[in-house]
């Protein structure tokens, strides 16, 4: 049976209809889902938008609080220099009052040594003296006895 050409055209006609149809409720549905994905896209890079600013104001408020902070630090650096060098000048002073007390203290040594070296001088020479006049005393003494 052979088909005759206009009907197998109008079916193959049909057929074609009938798949330009799909097709186009293919391209509907495909159009329908590009601009739902453009939606979604377009909330995505908004929200994307958004992170990133909340990101860079906190860095901002970050870099502030460390700048605050460092100033702080710095600000106690610079205190404890000055009481450090304030401490160091007391400590200086101290030491020269120290020293001129040792050097006055030494002196009273000094001069004491040097009065008890004339004192044993003294002593020495009054020891001589006495034990000289006792010998001859005793000598004088014995002498007389012995003419």
């Amino acid at each position: 049976m052979a088909e005759d050409p206009l009907t197998r055209l109008e079916s193959n006609s049909s057929h074609m209809k009938s798949d330009i149809q799909d097709m186009k409720a293919d391209i509907r549905s495909l159009t329908g889902e590009v601009q739902h994905l453009g939606t979604e896209l377009h909330a995505f890079k908004t929200d994307v938008t958004k992170e990133f600013g909340a990101v860079r104001l906190e860095m901002g408020q970050l870099k502030s609080e460390m700048t605050k902070e460092f100033g702080a630090v710095r600000l106690e650096m610079s205190q404890l220099r000055s009481e450090m060098e304030k401490e160091f000048g007391a400590v200086r002073l101290e030491m020269g009052q120290l020293k001129s007390e040792m050097v006055t203290e030494f002196g009273k040594i000094n001069t004491t040594m040097a009065s008890l070296q004339t004192q044993i001088v003294q002593s020495k020479l009054w020891m001589l003296t006495t034990g000289v006049a006792t010998v001859l005393s005793v000598a004088a003494v014995v002498g007389l006895k012995v003419h």
